[in-house]
Formats: structure tokens, sequence, C-alpha cells
């Protein structure tokens, strides 16, 4: 009886040797990758960003008309009047330069009454839209910048008094230094 036992289990563990080694031949499955897109989710939020954009440039338009100010609109889609030029020196990029201004939403209320900042030209920090429009003007300069959200501190706003999604309004001056 011993003998068919041992017998009985030499039969199952060889039969379990052969069956694991039949699996280790299989290919394991293959998962296909989802080739589809991303069924038009970035088709989606690209028009949203162009209705956006087509928005926020109609606001600052009417804003601009408004109060009758000679802009002119940039490359980047800020909008910018010099109205005092200034007798300095070029700001050009990597330029320590400090600047000025007071800034309001499009709807006129008041977000900084006077800031006081120093910043690298060129460099692209906090708003983009003041950082271009300050490369190329002499020092002493007074301008004003009307900036679409994207240009100005995005949807998050600046986690203080910059609303999310605001149109900013600069009035901005550059130090001498």
């Amino acid at each position: 009886m011993n003998k068919n036992i041992i017998h009985i289990a030499l039969t199952i563990v060889a039969t379990a040797t052969l069956l694991s080694l039949d699996g280790c031949r299989r290919q394991p499955p293959v998962i296909e990758p989802n080739t589809k897109t991303d069924n038009g989710y970035s088709e989606h939020l690209a028009n949203a960003n162009k209705y956006i954009a087509q928005a926020e440039a109609t606001s600052i338009q009417a804003y601009i008309a408004r109060r009758n100010w000679p802009m002119t609109q940039m490359a980047n889609g800020a909008w910018i009047w010099v109205y005092e030029q200034g007798n300095g020196r070029i700001v050009n990029a990597d330029d320590s330069v400090t600047v000025s201004y007071r800034m309001e939403a499009v709807n006129g209320a008041t977000i900084y009454e006077k800031v006081t900042d120093t910043l690298v030209a060129g460099h692209r920090q906090t708003m983009v839209g003041l950082d271009d429009a300050l490369l190329g003007l002499p020092r002493g300069s007074k301008l004003r910048l009307a900036l679409p959200s994207s240009l100005g501190y995005g949807i998050a706003g600046d986690g203080d008094r910059v609303p999310q999604s605001a149109i900013l309004i600069i009035d901005a001056k550059i130090h001498q230094q």
C-alpha cells in the first residue's frame, strides 16, 4: 500500500511538472495598447481655448474703445500703448529691470494700486505679457498694457488679489536704474 501511495504521489508530481513546463512554453497573453486617440478630447479643449481667447479679445477691444486709447496689438496677443517714451538705455533680454505699475481688471476693479517689481527681462517671469512688452523699450518709458489671462496670471490667478482667468490692464513705468 505504501508503494501505491508513493506511485500516486510521483504521478501527481510528474503531471504537475509537465503541465507547468507546458505553460512556460506558451506566450503570455498580449494586451493590445489602446490605439484610439483621446476621442476628440484635445479637439474640444482646443475649441474651448479658441472660444476663450476670442471672448477675451472682444472684451479687451471694447475696453480700449471705451477709453479711446491708441493701442496696438503685439504678436503675442497683448495690447500696448507707450504714452511717454523714455530716454534711457533700451531694455534687452537678461537686463535687470525695475518696473512700477498699477493693475486693474478689465471690469475696472483695482487689483493692485502700486507695485514695484524688479525682474530679469526676457525670462518670462510672473506676467509674460509685461515681460514681452518691456523688451526693446527705453528706460523711463510709461506704457499701458491690456493682457489676456494667458499672458497675465493664467487660469489660477495669483492666489491673492488677481482673480482666476483675469484680463489685466496695467499702467507701468520702467525705471531708469
